[in-house]
């Protein structure tokens, strides 16, 4: 799009052809096809963040594929983020995710390290 609004005309093109003055607002429809295919065959899920501005209808198609497609899968599938949470709610796929976390960065954060100095500090008084 050219401008960020929820009544901006939405234009899919090429990432090699995106133009200065374009706002990547969401994944276009080949990335959907492709990431949606993978999620149904996939084991485990983590997904930290939308695909685009899901709160403008024009600009939703990515995260709403990836949320009903998460929804479908047999995987387990972890979701963390404040607006990752909101996209859950917004395509009703709540009972469908096995467990959702509010702190995105903090989950992205324990499945790196095994470790967070909150927990830590309750583990061992400290």
């Amino acid at each position: 799009a050219q401008e960020f609004s929820a009544t901006a005309k939405a234009t899919t093109k090429n990432v090699r052809d995106v133009e200065e003055n374009d706002m990547i607002l969401d994944i276009g429809p080949d990335a959907c096809h492709r990431l949606h295919e993978r999620i149904l065959t996939a084991g485990t899920i983590i997904w930290n963040g939308p695909l685009g501005v899901f709160e403008f209808d024009n600009f939703s198609a990515g995260t709403r594929i990836l949320a009903q497609a998460i929804g479908k899968s047999d995987a387990f599938s972890l979701a963390g983020g404040g607006d990752t949470l909101a996209a859950i709610d917004k395509f009703n796929v709540t009972d469908q995710i096995s467990y959702i976390s509010t702190g995105g960065g903090a989950s992205l954060e324990y499945i790196e390290k095994g470790e967070l100095p909150g927990i830590q500090a309750l583990k061992f008084g400290v």
